[in-house]
């Protein structure tokens, strides 16, 4: 664990450093400005070093867009990070949080998530523009109860 980590939800001035998060980590940008609202950041001293989204479509939370620069990964940051975004869901009263992929399985199954097939996601996730505009959503997501 990084001491002096603080962890927050995203503010509009956040916008072009959680952006330099996600593109140094490969994952898209271009929702950014539209999904600011749902992130929290991870940030050590003055830096935005970690960020996590979770966007709600009807009682799920699709949890997206986590991301740890590089050179501070493995030290507990992505765990915070995830567990706000899990947290904002859980009291904003959404029943169950999916991922649309199966990677790093056994780092979400500490949070109670579980591989599923794709076509078993509520259906106002499956409608949802972020399921299709995903044409690589793998055949297995993952997804938890949030109860």
């Amino acid at each position: 664990m990084i001491k002096d980590l603080r962890i927050r939800a995203a503010m509009p001035s956040d916008a072009p450093a959680v952006g330099s998060v996600l593109e140094r980590c490969g994952l898209p940008v271009d929702d950014v400005a539209r999904l600011l609202e749902h992130f929290h950041v991870a940030i050590l001293g003055s830096q935005i070093i970690a960020c996590a989204a979770g966007e709600r479509f009807g009682e799920t939370v699709v949890i997206r867009s986590v991301a740890v620069l590089p050179e501070h990964r493995d030290q507990g940051v992505a765990t915070h990070v995830v567990r706000a975004a899990l947290m904002r869901a859980r009291a904003n009263g959404a029943r169950r949080a999916v991922l649309l992929a199966s990677s790093c399985p056994s780092y979400f199954s500490r949070y109670g998530f579980t591989l599923v097939p794709a076509a078993k996601l509520p259906a106002e996730v499956m409608s949802s523009s972020e399921f299709h505009r995903h044409t690589d959503t793998p055949p297995l997501c993952m997804w938890c109860e949030l109860d």
